[in-house]
């Protein structure tokens, strides 16, 4: 009887000791963003000032070490506090936690550990892109793209098709590994009379890939069918164009690059010249559902 009541004691003390931990609860997990990073959401309470040791890992690679000390309050209905690590790169995917309780602060008695926590299984995308845009400068569209990291990533290859069979015109390399914004670039020459459609197919080191969105570009000749009326023009009268697509946007702009009216384009796609000066200036219309431009010059005399 006396040695139940010890071991009884013993267990209550254990349990009384343990308490003092700082605790972790549910849910405590690590996961995937869209972004390709990984998430770990730590759910924890305390009795008093405790601290936890957080142990991130990527294989073997340390990602995170180190320890906080809570100061958190829960604002209610919560009764909980969480302590989120955001951003983390894995390209393996095989990421990991380990957190290690102390009774106070960081040089305080441990408690024992909780974990290994695991992320999800499968490795995120190699690249992210932010934009991606094809353009024709006559017979040369001009393609461009950002990226805002690339975990593992290769090369990207630049695909275009007049029809239905997308081939490879270009490949550009990439750094590997990135957290920072990249940008590049890529001149495809294209004389062909119809519309040509372009996507980037982003291979990771492992031969994965992925495909971009696809922009569109029309034929060469199409996009100098604009015709400006009269030209050149009086001062302060109107000029027309004639072939403008709709959804464009139509700038006046003098050889220095200043801009100096906008409009959109409508049935009647015309803009006056009040105060505007004798000289040569630059008619620029932007596609907006194909970033195409086209540069006409005006000339204004009286």
């Amino acid at each position: 009887m006396k040695k139940i009541l010890f071991s009884l004691s013993m267990l209550f003390l254990g349990s009384a000791a343990f308490s003092q931990c700082f605790n972790v609860l549910q849910p405590t997990l690590i996961s995937l963003q869209s972004d390709g990073r990984y998430r770990l959401t730590i759910t924890y309470n305390t009795t008093g000032s405790k601290a936890l040791d957080v142990l991130i890992k990527c294989g073997n690679t340390v990602l995170v070490s180190e320890c906080f000390i809570d100061n958190c309050s829960p604002v209610a209905p919560a009764t909980n506090c969480t302590k989120i690590y955001s951003d983390l790169l894995c390209p393996s995917g095989n990421i990991s936690a380990i957190l290690t309780p102390h009774t106070g602060n960081c040089n305080a008695k441990t408690c024992p550990p909780v974990g290994p926590i695991y992320g999800p299984a499968g490795a995120p995308t190699p690249v992210r892109l932010t934009s991606f845009s094809a353009v024709r400068t006559k017979q040369i569209v001009s393609i461009s793209w950002n990226t805002e990291f690339e975990i593992d990533a290769k090369e990207f290859i630049v695909e275009r098709a007049e029809g239905t069979e997308f081939r490879s015109v270009g490949t550009i390399s990439t750094n590997g590994n990135s957290s920072i914004r990249k940008s590049y670039s890529f001149n495809d020459k294209n004389e062909n009379a119809g519309s040509t459609y372009y996507r980037l197919q982003n291979v990771d080191l492992n031969g994965s890939f992925t495909y971009s969105e696809i922009r569109t570009v029309k034929g060469f000749g199409i996009v100098n069918d604009v015709t400006v009326f009269p030209n050149p023009a009086h001062s302060n009268s109107k000029v027309s164009l004639v072939g403008v697509t709709a959804n464009s946007s139509i700038q006046l702009l003098d050889f220095s690059g200043k801009i100096l009216k906008t409009v959109n384009s409508t049935s009647n796609n015309s803009f006056d010249l009040t105060g505007v000066k004798n000289g040569t200036y630059l008619i620029r219309i932007v596609d907006k559902i194909t970033n195409e431009i086209v540069n006409k010059t005006l000339t204004v005399n009286n």
